[in-house]
């Protein structure tokens, strides 16, 4: 159970942790469907933390969108740097795998509301674009390109630019972002999400492999 706010500000300053507190919390309020359409004061407020306690452990609006920003790259691109390094193709089918579903509740969820969050609070500031892509979708995109190095360098698919591959299949999970964006989240998700994320990572190893089988062809 929480504390009242008001003991919470008095000891936001003594809780080193409190930044990381508030982040978790306001990620947990973007992901819940019922709030993704709430200006910043519901989200505010259904997350269990007044203004002032917000506002004394952030600099700005801006600090904590980054936060926020930064809280769901991290998350998301835990099954790529937990997992032992890939030495068959199993492994890396497992490990994508397990990616892409972290990666598509996010963006079926948490995601949506963050972004509608911004759009409400007409957030056309260039430079917290900048932040946010930085602190979110760049990281989970570089987490995904030094994987996919990493299975080339093992021989264990035929990568021959990391970094269109990182976001071709950051394109093919991104799916349920821009379909719950258009749709209610609650209707647009359904039971087969982790069907379509497999069916996704499949098309995926497939491309990598036939563009191994040809470069093999070439070299006979």
């Amino acid at each position: 159970m929480r504390r009242p706010a008001s003991a919470r500000a008095d000891n936001a300053e003594s809780r080193p942790d409190i930044r990381s507190d508030i982040v978790s919390a306001i990620s947990g309020t973007l992901a819940d469907p019922c709030d993704t359409l709430a200006d910043l004061n519901g989200i505010f407020h259904r997350s269990g933390y007044s203004q002032e306690d917000i506002w004394s452990a952030f600099e700005s609006i801006d600090d904590l969108v980054v936060a926020v920003a930064e809280h769901e790259a991290l998350f998301i691109s835990q099954p790529l740097v937990r997992r032992v390094r890939p030495n068959t193709l199993d492994d890396v089918r497992d490990t994508l795998v397990a990616f892409g579903l972290v990666a598509s509740r996010e963006y079926s969820t948490t995601l949506v509301g963050f972004i509608r969050m911004m759009m409400a609070e007409g957030a056309r500031n260039p430079s917290l674009k900048k932040r946010v892509y930085e602190a979110g979708s760049e990281i989970v995109t570089r987490r995904l390109r030094e994987f996919l190095s990493d299975t080339n360098e093992r021989g264990i698919l035929s990568i021959s630019d990391a970094q269109v591959c990182a976001e071709q299949l950051m394109g093919l999970l991104r799916e349920p972002l821009y379909q719950a964006l258009m749709l209610n989240p609650v209707t647009s998700q359904n039971g087969s999400a982790a069907d379509r994320v497999k069916a996704s990572v499949e098309r995926f190893l497939h491309g990598c492999a036939s563009a191994r089988s040809a470069r093999y062809e070439r070299t006979i």
